[in-house]
Parts: C-alpha cells; sequence; structure tokens
C-alpha cells in the first residue's frame, strides 16, 4: 500500500479513486473498523446475474430468514435486469410489470420491506422527475407503497420549464451539472401511500466519495397529480 495523499487533500474524506490508487490512513482504518463493528455483520451482498429472477430471490430471503430467525431488508439494483417467470410475455413493460408484481407478492407473504431501484425513460432526462419517468412500466405507480425519485437541482430552472427551449442548450445544462462537485441533487417524494407525498428533500452530492450531505430542508412540491 502506498502513502499517497488524497486527490482532494482533505484528511477527512477519502475517495474511491484514493483507494483504488493504494492511498490508506489512519482516518480511513478508523472507518472501516466502525463499519465493521455496526453494519458488517448485518449486511449481505448476493452477487446477482442477468438469470436473475423474484423466485430466485425469494428462496434466497426463505433461506435467509430459516438461517438466521430475522426478516431482512432487501435491496434490489436493479429492477429492468430482473428476468420475468412467464417467458410467454412478449414486451419488456409486460415483464418489468410481472416482476414488480412478484416482488409486491413476496413482500406480503414474507413480511418484509422490499426497495427497488429502477432506472429512468431516457425521454424524462430533461424534465422533472414524475410518475411517467418510471421506465417501461406503469405497475410501479399502482403497486409500490413509496416511490421517491432523484432529480439534478438544475432541473428546477426556468430553461426546463419552457417546452419551446432548445434541447441542445438543456442537455448542455445538464451536462455542466453533472460535472460539479458538490452537485445539488433533489429527492422527491411522488408517492406515499401511508403518509405525506409531493414533498423535496435537497442534497449536496459529492460523487468522488458517494456522499449525500442533506440540506435539511423539505419543501412541498407543487403538482396537480391526485394523492394515491
Amino acid at each position: 500500500v502506498r502513502d499517497l495523499p488524497p486527490l482532494d487533500h482533505t484528511p477527512s474524506r477519502v475517495t474511491s479513486l484514493d483507494i483504488r490508487r493504494g492511498f490508506w490512513s489512519d482516518s480511513l482504518q478508523t472507518s472501516l473498523n466502525d463499519y465493521a463493528q455496526k453494519v458488517g455483520d448485518r449486511l449481505s451482498i448476493i452477487e446477482g446475474n442477468f438469470n436473475c429472477t423474484v423466485e430466485y430471490i425469494e428462496n434466497y430471503v426463505n433461506t435467509y430468514v430459516l438461517r438466521n430467525g430475522t426478516r431482512p431488508v432487501v435491496i434490489i439494483d436493479y429492477l429492468q435486469i430482473l428476468n420475468m417467470e412467464n417467458e410467454g410475455r412478449t414486451t419488456k413493460k409486460d415483464a418489468v410489470d410481472e416482476v414488480i408484481v412478484g416482488l409486491k407478492r413476496m413482500s406480503r407473504r414474507l413480511g418484509l420491506t422490499v426497495i427497488v431501484i429502477s432506472s429512468i425513460n431516457r425521454a424524462n432526462y430533461l424534465t422533472a422527475v414524475s410518475f411517467e419517468s418510471l421506465k417501461e412500466s406503469g405497475s410501479i405507480e399502482f403497486t409500490a407503497d413509496v416511490i421517491y425519485g432523484l432529480q439534478l437541482g438544475i432541473i428546477n430552472d426556468d430553461i426546463f420549464l419552457k417546452d419551446t427551449q432548445n434541447p441542445s442548450e438543456k442537455r448542455e445544462k445538464i451536462r455542466q451539472a453533472k460535472m460539479e462537485s458538490p452537485r445539488s441533487i433533489q429527492l422527491v417524494c411522488l408517492k406515499n401511500r401511508y403518509g405525506v407525498s409531493s414533498f423535496t428533500c435537497d442534497f449536496d452530492y459529492i460523487p468522488e466519495s458517494d456522499l449525500f450531505l442533506p440540506k435539511k430542508n423539505i419543501e412541498e412540491v407543487p403538482t396537480k397529480r391526485k394523492k394515491i
């Protein structure tokens, strides 16, 4: 291990690139020890593949519950690469809809909280996150209890609110925003079946450390959507 300084010269933060370059420090070792003690024995990462199905996930979780006597929170990264069980489905939307329904049934049968990460539609990259952004699936809107979306803070600028604006200018604004560090990011609550929805939380995102720093403000999202 080489004794190289962090790229941003900030002793309290080590980037993923620093670690790949071989940088090590006492603060990093302390953080790793702290993580191992508080999180390490309560987190299992299961490497999936492109043949992974809801049935496979449910069987794995069943075995986990029997061995450990506890029900885990299941996080799936990500929705669109899961395979469907019914090969008779003909479209990607049908496949994603079937997977969503299968995960919901698994959640109910096993009494689990399931968190599913989804990609969004390319057509919505230049607009505020919405139900229309949910890629290739209408079932997410009706099946999920809670739906959050992430968007760049710049998406609220006037340029993105005008349909007549030049798309290339919007894309350039998005490109510039993605190059920033910290990067302004908003979490938008689109749906909350049992609580308050239509609000946003702002974050400063530091991409080199994959770190979200909350700005500690919650704002209601002006919307004409009906609460579900």
